[in-house]
């Protein structure tokens, strides 16, 4: 197939043009939509080339009859026959019905894209072929192919004239994803944000994954009632979802292979009660897919049900692709990339990003970790909106006792300490009491740099039951 044949078609293409001259006002602010070198055809290029000619002489659309005149009068005395297909092509495009215009505005973009990416693969093709080098190069080119649609209509926001609809917008219980756990939405009065990234930071085998499972259910919750797109990239999607139905059923992996029609059941009838929303399970493995594999992903799921989720969870960052793996870029510069890439993508998407990370070694004798304990590279605090550390010391953890540090909050207060319960075989996790934070600095911290520590409240006493 050549690189002339595209998935959008002429009559596609017609639809498009048709639109514009109908509805130029639905198409200000689109920047580089209508080139000539995205259609095909003489008649749709010349066409396409007299609107832009015409809006950047007038600063308007042009109508039907006026654009007739135009290409008339451009091409009549070069190729009178031509000029008469170009005029006719127009009477054509006028009576188009162009009921469908709301799906020409979402997938204009695509078309103009495409067409953008096509023409610079056959530029590519042209420089390898004649030796010629690109003028900025093929990566610039590329870019400059993808940028092509982008809505510039938006000024901004007006300090004077926006003050109704900012406050209004960033106070909305719609605005941002409740957590679900009561002690930390009081920390977040809205929830999380769309475009935040939230990294939940702990040392290998600590519960992270559960944590994300604990999260992700809340959002579906009848309180909630989001969908969540949960990445596991560590384990197999059907793990990552036994994990879930354990928790919602309150069932165990020795009860799920004992008995799976008892196993079912229990999960049908749990939902019922607990879930309102869904939850959409997909496994990469390991290393395999970058941020733009999981937004493509995601997009596509999105345009296929119509959905738009609350939150994406990655689980974890350790297990994503860099999307530069160029020799010279060092690794911590391409694990900062990967966190650049997944908070640009939740502003994309128009939801929280939820991706786990690994403590470094330091952290793993560390009663609280801090900023410094990322996994690769403290530039990853520079981008992360929420940080929050699940630790415990060994005693805690036969105890099953678990701890929650914010230990960065871009939005609020941070260096806030809790205290709850977790279930292993049934990963449910719970958030049940406010602690002190206390930073201690000791001998061992001062060897690390004068690091600070917590002093981590002891343990409830046995008398004292848990609520």
């Amino acid at each position: 197939m050549g690189l002339e044949t595209y998935n959008f078609s002429n009559d596609y293409q017609d639809l498009v043009l048709a639109c514009k001259l109908k509805h130029p006002v639905k198409f200000a602010g689109l920047r580089g939509i209508f080139q000539p070198r995205f259609f095909s055809g003489l008649a749709a290029c010349e066409v396409a080339f007299a609107i832009e000619a015409y809006e950047t002489e007038y600063g308007h659309s042009p109508s039907f009859k006026v654009l007739a005149n135009f290409v008339f009068q451009r091409q009549f005395r070069g190729n009178p026959e031509r000029a008469k297909e170009s005029v006719e092509y127009v009477q054509k495009l006028g009576r188009i019905d162009t009921t469908e215009l709301a799906y020409v505005l979402d997938t204009v973009r695509d078309f103009a894209r495409e067409r953008a990416v096509l023409d610079a693969l056959n530029k590519v093709l042209a420089s390898q072929t004649s030796g010629k080098e690109l003028e900025g190069g093929i990566v610039k080119l590329f870019e400059e192919a993808v940028r092509v649609g982008t809505d510039e209509s938006s000024i901004g926001l007006s300090l004077r004239g926006d003050i109704k609809e900012v406050v209004l917008k960033v106070t909305s219980a719609n605005y941002g994803v409740k957590t679900g756990f009561p002690l930390l939405d009081e920390v977040w009065k809205t929830g999380w944000a769309p475009g935040w990234l939230i990294v939940p930071l702990a040392p290998p085998k600590s519960f992270k994954t559960a944590f994300c499972i604990n999260l992700t259910l809340n959002m579906v919750s009848p309180l909630t009632r989001g969908t969540v797109f949960y990445y596991a990239c560590e384990i197999s999607e059907e793990l990552a979802m036994l994990r879930a139905l354990y928790n919602i059923s309150q069932r165990t992996k020795d009860d799920l292979f004992d008995n799976p029609q008892d196993f079912i059941v229990a999960c049908e009838q749990a939902m019922g009660l607990t879930v309102e929303g869904d939850v959409l399970f997909k496994h990469f493995a390991a290393k395999t897919a970058t941020i733009a594999d999981i937004k493509a992903h995601a997009k596509g799921v999105m345009q296929l049900t119509g959905v738009q989720p609350v939150a994406i969870v990655i689980d974890y960052a350790e297990t994503i692709r860099p999307a530069n793996t160029a020799k010279n870029v060092p690794d911590h510069r391409q694990q900062a990339d990967i966190y650049t890439d997944a908070r640009a993508m939740g502003g994309e998407l128009g939801c929280c990003i939820i991706m786990p990370d690994r403590c470094n070694r330091e952290a793993v004798e560390k009663s609280v970790p801090n900023l410094t304990n990322f996994q690769g590279a403290f530039e990853k605090a520079g981008i992360v909106d929420v940080a929050i550390a699940i630790c415990g010391t060994e005693e805690e953890r036969l105890q099953n006792i678990i701890r929650y540090f914010i230990l960065l909050n871009r939005h609020g207060p941070q260096y806030l300490h809790f205290q709850g319960k977790v279930d292993p075989e049934t990963m449910r996790m719970t958030i049940d009491t406010k602690l002190e934070y206390v930073p201690e600095s000791d001998e061992k911290d001062k060897k690390h740099g004068g690091k600070t520590r917590t002093k981590v409240a002891p343990a409830l006493p046995p008398e004292i039951e848990e609520p």
